[in-house]
């Protein structure tokens, strides 16, 4: 069965583990990996597992989860679980390509923007995802 690698976004990680009491933790499945997060198989391009980001005295909390390749005919999407609307899927980033193993261009869309609360803008880039066995 097949899982995602996906390091979500490195200055991001590297940002919130340099703050004081910031924090990755991991659930569901999630393991941390050499170049980001190994999501484990939940379906057909569907993955399951944790990450939350936390920091700043609680007023940050991201939380990454569930997180699925979606669409076709050249218009791909990354899909996590939404953190504010169980069981509503949220249409986190854009991918400017996906060939059924690398899933290229991540880029947040608003939704996944909004997560944030600031600092990132739809259309950030974010880290390229990887279907692995």
């Amino acid at each position: 069965m097949s899982a995602l690698r996906w390091g979500i976004k490195a200055s991001l990680l590297g940002y919130v583990r340099g703050m004081p009491d910031g924090a990755v933790t991991l659930a569901g499945g999630a393991e941390e990996v050499e170049g980001g997060f190994r999501f484990p198989a939940a379906g057909d391009l569907a993955f399951r597992g944790t990450v939350t980001l936390t920091g700043h005295s609680g007023m940050m909390r991201v939380v990454i989860a569930d997180p699925a390749i979606v669409g076709g005919d050249g218009d791909w999407a990354l899909e996590i679980a939404d953190p504010d609307e169980a069981p509503a899927r949220l249409r986190f980033a854009t991918l400017s390509g996906f060939d059924g193993v690398r899933a290229t261009g991540a880029a947040l869309t608003e939704d996944g923007a909004d997560l944030f609360f600031g600092p990132y803008e739809r259309g950030t880039p974010l880290d390229d995802a990887t279907v692995v066995d």
